[in-house]
């Protein structure tokens, strides 16, 4: 390197490269790790999310099939909101968990009354067990799951101790 341009990087107020290393170096040790609830509690946290996700996707598909693409706009909000609630899920906010668990109390009224009142066969009425189950198996997850407490606590905890 330039001798002028050593001089200039050092009164320059920035620190040099290796300084910057040894920091992100020092950030890593002191990194808070997961304990295995927690760890048990972020791969569910994403399967459940994914399932979602999934099922989701399947609404929207089911809706253009039988209304048409009339409010496709509609469908398509729905479902980045999904996404943004599901980011703020995993990021550990309460509040997020509370509308989770109420819209999935609500999903799974909507998807019990189809199921049994809906005139269509048995094939058709498929994709609404499933949606029971994985709206409950969600319910279980965000609501009592002690794995998603230790999840979203250690989500909550400051970067360094």
């Amino acid at each position: 390197m330039l001798p002028f341009v050593q001089a200039e990087r050092a009164f320059s107020g920035r620190p040099p490269l290796r300084l910057a290393a040894s920091r992100w170096q020092k950030f890593l040790k002191t990194r808070i790790r997961m304990n295995h609830l927690e760890k048990k509690g972020q791969i569910r946290t994403i399967l459940i999310s994914v399932s979602i996700l999934l099922v989701s996707i399947h609404t929207i598909l089911y809706y253009i099939s039988t209304v048409g693409t009339d409010k496709i706009l509609q469908q398509g909000v729905r479902f980045l909101l999904t996404v943004a609630l599901i980011i703020l899920v995993y990021n550990g906010k309460n509040w997020a968990r509370i509308i989770f668990l109420i819209l999935f109390g609500l999903g799974i009224l909507g998807a019990l009354f189809s199921l049994f009142f809906r005139e269509q066969e048995t094939v058709l009425k498929l994709p609404f067990i499933v949606m029971i189950i994985v709206y409950s198996l969600s319910l279980y997850h965000f609501g009592v799951s002690e794995s998603y407490r230790a999840f979203a606590t250690y989500q909550n905890k400051k970067i360094f101790e």
